[in-house]
């Protein structure tokens, strides 16, 4: 499994107006994609810095998704205000989630 990892810095308003984006146009085709494992969404609201993870079932699935992605990041990006600080992808060696 991979990671996609995009590394923010926003405001609140700015956060909570992308938030709006990824929820309502991000999550929606990232579901469609092949490969596609889930998304978390991570924020410090003092700092003002935040965190997208994308999951990825592959390195195939990572590779074929990202000029999408790195495009919608933008538009999101944009439309909140929010200031793209990194995008970097890991392989996940752990991972257990309970809900």
């Amino acid at each position: 499994m991979i990671a996609r990892i995009h590394t923010l810095e926003a405001t609140d308003e700015q956060y909570d107006r992308g938030l709006r984006v990824v929820r309502d146009d991000l999550l929606p085709w990232a579901r469609e994609s092949s490969g596609f494992c889930g998304l978390i969404g991570l924020a410090d609201r003092e700092t003002g810095r935040a965190l997208v993870i994308t999951l990825w079932k592959d390195e195939e699935s990572a590779a074929a998704s990202a000029e999408a992605a790195v495009r919608l990041g933008e538009l999101a990006d944009a439309y909140s205000g929010a200031t793209r600080v990194g995008i970097e992808s890991f392989e996940v060696t752990l991972y257990d989630v309970v809900v």
